[in-house]
């Protein structure tokens, strides 16, 4: 089997340093199979060559315009149609997008699997109409996003995933009428086998992910007052690249008020000083700052040392699809206090393996930091509950394992569409009538309408 993954233009997808989506490309790619001649189609950084192999997984990287054009582009898009942001649109980044239909069809595949961007779909079908195509969602964009646009995106994609059943739920009640086949697809993380012989840090609190608004760093900076007045050896390390998310892309979407008002963060905003970093470090009073460390952007492959270390996860998100670093960090038998967001609500509820909060709230979220500093036996059950449910379910190989079996689902499906499109007018009609029947893979939720109309 062929395998083309696309991923999102702006994406840095090969290691050490990956953003998570690029983590779940190459983790899962790695893993496949023998029975997998797999391509990953990236953006060329600076300084690499445009074909490399990696962990016997070939790389076509392009080279595009950078990401900072693109940007500057958007914000001057979104003047002039703020509820259309551009990176919504199939210009965006088409550079990228040319070359990477080029090289579709230069390589011919049998699946494609496209990160993130349903808006590339109709392209990609026109450029591969033999290949069977999966649209892997990470984020809302399907729910909230020109309801035309999406609706032909969908129709050009054979099977529809997402990295949660927040994401799916959302999609599927919007385009019910479409009788699109949509599956539950999570983020992985590797499966830790000495998650109970950790030495821990006594009071070592650890976030890791963007320092963007929508993570909620904030929160965690206002509750850490109360946490060091109850805890006053208890440290915070924030692990994660400066990397604030481009308003149009989220905050200007949301119908979440409380997203939305993370517009204060942004240029023009009454919480803006040049930067989140910068807004969250004058948030820390100077009684506390020597207790707060911003770590920055770490190799994916040393994450797990830092996870080993805490004593807990905190993560504050106001939105999250999924929330890739409870699992992380429950792999490691860390436990995890979370916001009842998204994903994340879905991974605590799978595992056991720790807290939730309502978001926005730092007084809550302060007392369940609290609690598991003083209470370490309660924190440790937790943390040990978590990490075998995470192997259970989110290990990459179980992950690895699921994306091969939807690949098979989503070409058979084609191979079915393409048979429909061939039958006499008569065969059409009469198939019309016919239920199709719900299907399932494992560690997988896949559902049809029950009519679905060619």
């Amino acid at each position: 089997m062929k395998i083309v993954i696309l991923s999102q233009p702006f994406d840095t997808v090969t290691p050490p340093i990956q953003n998570s989506i690029g983590i779940w490309t190459h983790e899962v790619a790695r893993r496949l199979g023998a029975d997998c001649d797999t391509t990953i189609i990236a953006r060329r950084l600076r300084g690499m060559p445009a074909q490399m192999e990696i962990d016997g997984i070939r790389f076509e990287l392009l080279k595009c315009a950078p990401a900072r054009v693109w940007g500057m582009a958007s914000r001057l898009w979104s003047c002039v149609w703020p509820r259309s942001p551009l990176v919504t649109q199939n210009v965006y980044a088409f550079d990228f997008l040319a070359q990477a239909i080029r090289t579709i069809r230069r390589l011919s595949p049998d699946v494609v699997h496209i990160q993130n961007f349903p808006q590339y779909a109709p392209a990609i079908r026109r450029a591969a109409p033999q290949a069977a195509i999966v649209l892997h969602m990470h984020c809302d964009w399907l729910a909230e996003l020109d309801r035309n646009a999406m609706k032909r995106a969908l129709a050009a994609t054979d099977l529809t995933v997402g990295c949660s059943e927040h994401v799916v739920t959302a999609a599927r009640t919007r385009f019910a009428e479409m009788g699109t086949i949509f599956a539950v697809l999570p983020n992985g993380a590797p499966a830790s086998q000495n998650a109970a012989a950790v030495t821990r840090i006594p009071g070592k609190v650890l976030f890791v992910g963007r320092v963007s608004p929508e993570k909620g760093i904030h929160t965690l900076i206002e509750a850490w007052q109360t946490v060091i007045a109850a805890c006053p050896k208890a440290r915070l390390e924030i692990v994660g690249p400066s990397a604030t998310l481009p308003r149009e892309f989220l905050i200007d979407l949301s119908t979440d008020r409380e997203v939305r008002d993370l517009a204060r963060f942004y240029h023009g905003g009454s919480a803006y000083l040049g930067s989140y970093d910068a807004a969250l470090r004058a948030m820390i009073s100077p009684a506390i700052a020597p207790t707060v460390s911003f770590v920055g952007t770490q190799p994916y492959k040393k994450l797990a040392e830092r996870y080993a270390e805490a004593s807990l996860l905190v993560n504050p998100s106001l939105s999250e699809s999924f929330g890739m670093s409870l699992i992380e960090a429950l792999s490691n038998g860390t436990p995890v206090v979370a916001t009842r967001v998204g994903g994340m609500t879905e991974i605590m509820e799978a595992t056991g393996g720790g807290v939730v909060v309502e978001k926005n709230d730092p007084d809550a979220l302060a007392a369940q930091i609290i609690g598991l500093l003083v209470e370490p036996g309660r924190a440790a059950k937790l943390g040990r509950r978590g990490a075998a449910r995470v192997a259970d379910l989110y290990a990459w190989e179980k992950i690895a394992q699921s994306t091969r079996t939807l690949y098979d689902r989503a070409i058979a499906s084609h191979r079915s569409r393409l048979g429909k499109r061939n039958l006499s007018l008569t065969q059409r009609r009469a198939l019309n009538d016919v239920n199709t029947e719900p299907v399932s893979s494992p560690h997988s939720q896949l559902t049809a309408s029950p009519t679905r109309k060619i």
